[in-house]
């Protein structure tokens, strides 16, 4: 049995088979049995099902048989326990096969990177979407995206989608943090940096619905974007221009430095190191253009706070704040 609980729930079953089960250890087999999958195809053919079905029904009448032959009859009751927990054992030992074949198989990947430092990668995906990944970013979709479904799972980073219509399944993008954007044919960026505790979608064209775990945060048309913060849950909706950052120019407000510091590795494929607290009461608004030089970025970012640093190879390192 592949179930983790193996070693327990054989010595349960055998107890309750028994009845000496105590009702905390009855819950835990109630629990066990709830988690069965409900959905799925449980056998390949109606000859599998038959063969089954006699199959138990042989391990219960012959449980059955050598209950009648003890001379001193248990109560009707204790039987149909004993039963019930006989047919859960014989599925235990049995690997659960008939119920875990309803199980899908599982899911592979295709990961998509960005390298740091180089161009917005432009990507085609199989239904005829496409999309543009930051520079550093990382993404992943299922093998079979385009056939039963079209997700798409934003691991870090910031990517862009240009969606082709596609009336049989929606095109979903999900992030680590529980957000899920979903839309029928429209072109929209998710942002979601592993160093920055929001997440932010931007519409360019068209509508998406944008919830997280729980709820429906809204649903966005051109000219609108949403702000979530991730750590008090609260959703910020705004209209304005949406930024097009594919040919690699990108427009930041009120951008915290953790941002700018991730942007800086993306678009120059350096490493930054400053002190959290220090840089964590500033805000940037700049424009960094594609091919703006990485020592003009940073004369930009001294003379907005006087942020002063030293740069050795590939590594920029913040050593302070001029006042």
């Amino acid at each position: 049995m592949s179930h983790p609980d193996k070693p327990l729930i054989d010595r349960l079953l055998e107890k309750h088979a028994l009845g000496i089960c105590t009702e905390e250890e009855r819950a835990v087999l109630d629990r066990w049995y709830a988690s069965f999958p409900a959905e799925g195809r449980v056998f390949e053919d109606e000859a599998e099902r038959k063969a089954t079905r006699e199959l138990m029904k042989a391990g219960i009448f012959e449980i059955i048989g050598a209950a009648e032959a003890v001379p001193e009859r248990k109560p009707l009751r204790r039987l149909y326990w004993q039963i019930a927990a006989a047919i859960l054992l014989l599925i235990a030992i049995g690997d659960l096969f008939y119920v875990l074949r309803g199980k899908p198989e599982p899911m592979s990947y295709t990961e998509i990177v960005a390298p740091a430092g180089k161009n917005v990668l432009h990507v085609s995906l199989p239904d005829g979407s496409a999309m543009w990944l930051e520079p550093g970013s990382r993404l992943r979709y299922a093998e079979a995206f385009g056939k039963k479904c079209r997700d798409v799972q934003i691991l870090d980073g910031l990517a862009y989608f240009s969606v082709a219509p596609g009336v049989s399944a929606p095109f979903m993008v999900s992030t680590p943090a529980g957000i899920r954007t979903t839309v029928l044919g429209t072109e929209f960026s998710v942002k979601a940096y592993q160093e920055t505790r929001y997440v932010q979608v931007s519409v360019r064209s068209g509508k998406v619905q944008v919830a997280d775990s729980t709820t429906m945060l809204g649903v966005l048309e051109a000219g609108q974007q949403i702000v979530y913060q991730l750590g008090t849950h609260t959703a910020t909706r705004t209209d304005g221009p949406v930024d097009d950052w594919r040919n690699g120019d990108l427009t930041l407000q009120n951008a915290s430095f953790a941002e700018v510091a991730r942007i800086l590795q993306n678009h120059y494929g350096v490493q930054v190191s400053y002190d959290t607290a220090m840089m964590a009461n500033y805000r940037f608004n700049l424009r960094i253009a594609a091919q703006t030089p990485l020592q003009e970025t940073l004369g930009m970012l001294n003379d907005l706070s006087g942020m002063t640093y030293t740069l050795s190879k590939d590594r920029i390192t913040v050593t302070g704040i001029q006042q």
